[in-house]
């Protein structure tokens, strides 16, 4: 994963991603090598192997007034709009519905599901677990959604208001979280929620602070 991806710390919500493409979350995130390259190149061929003779079909460009720090997006596909980009924040986010080993199939426009392939090499991977557990807090969508002692749903559980919490430990459709007070900093116990069921996510989230 990208250390970058997280460095500054703002008041920031991040929108849910569209009820079409919850359906399928995919497999975790795709962030570009920003400070290593002005390129990312994106191709249509789902099977090619790296070092063949591949060309792409687009590609997106990145804005840079030093060596390493990017600006924004000089030049992207039409339509794109990736899962999140705030470049001038440290953060471009791209989902990935299939993980390759040579290419990653990505999601280059939430709304549609339109999706293009990029060379793994170019980019770092990152599993939504990884993604929770570096967000600022976490909040469920339906405030009756229910706290439990254990995983799996092994005891009664209990509504806590307010529903802010912040991820300890990922455990498949389950997470150990902090329970938090309305400041967002209070710790006022610990559970365990479900943060996903039927491929569809049962919270959102907060990047920053």
């Amino acid at each position: 994963m990208n250390p970058k991806l997280f460095t500054f710390f703002i008041v920031f919500f991040v929108p849910l991603i569209t009820a079409e493409a919850q359906s399928e979350l995919g497999e975790g995130f795709f962030s570009p090598n920003t400070t290593e390259a002005e390129t990312l190149y994106l191709f249509d061929i789902p099977n090619s192997r790296a070092g063949s003779q591949e060309r792409p079909t687009d590609s997106i460009t990145f804005i840079k007034r030093y060596a390493n720090h990017v600006d924004g997006i000089g030049y992207a596909p039409q339509n794109f709009a990736p899962f999140h980009e705030k470049l001038d924040y440290g953060v471009f986010i791209i989902r990935v519905k299939r993980l390759g080993r040579d290419h990653h199939e990505i999601v280059i426009n939430e709304e549609t599901g339109k999706t293009a392939y990029v060379r793994a090499w170019q980019g770092n991977f990152m599993t939504w677990g990884e993604f929770f557990l570096n967000c600022h807090s976490v909040e469920f969508i339906d405030k009756n959604q229910k706290v439990f002692d254990k995983p799996m749903i092994k005891s009664a559980g209990r509504v806590v208001s307010p529903t802010y919490f912040r991820a300890r430990y990922i455990m498949g459709a389950w997470m150990e979280v902090e329970i938090l007070g309305d400041d967002y900093n209070t710790v006022k116990g610990k559970g365990w929620i479900r943060w996903k069921k039927d491929g569809k996510l049962l919270i959102t989230y907060n990047l920053f602070s």
